[in-house]
């Protein structure tokens, strides 16, 4: 008995989705939640000693993550009740055998609701 077997191989170039993004590169923003709340209370006294003043208010709006030997966070910060006063920051997250600690690596002053967050501070 002679059996044919035929292969049939289909090359397709794969390109990069906005919901999907490359390994090691930032994520889509999102509206902040809940761990993103908790993280920026955590590193708001460093973020006023950085910016050398106190924030009015200090309420997360978006983010977007990045994956590396832990995460960093790239943040949205409304820092005003009265105008549209915002500010970006860079948050590393240690992975779980650092206890993931938090650290505030990076901050942008002078931003507004309408600037685009993009990674930041390397």
């Amino acid at each position: 008995l002679l059996y044919t077997i035929k292969f049939e191989l289909r090359i397709q170039e794969v390109m990069p989705r906005d919901d999907c993004p490359l390994a090691g590169g930032p994520g889509g923003i999102k509206p902040a939640d809940d761990i993103v709340r908790t993280i920026c209370h955590q590193v708001r006294s460093d973020a006023e000693q950085k910016a050398d003043y106190s924030f009015e208010v200090f309420e997360p709006v978006s983010y977007r993550t990045q994956v590396v030997a832990g995460t960093n966070f790239f943040v949205k910060v409304k820092v005003s009740s009265t105008d549209d006063s915002h500010i970006h920051l860079r948050v590393f997250r240690g992975l779980p055998h650092t206890g993931c600690a938090i650290e505030l690596s990076a901050i942008l002053k002078d931003k507004t609701s309408t600037c685009k967050l993009e990674p930041f501070g390397y």
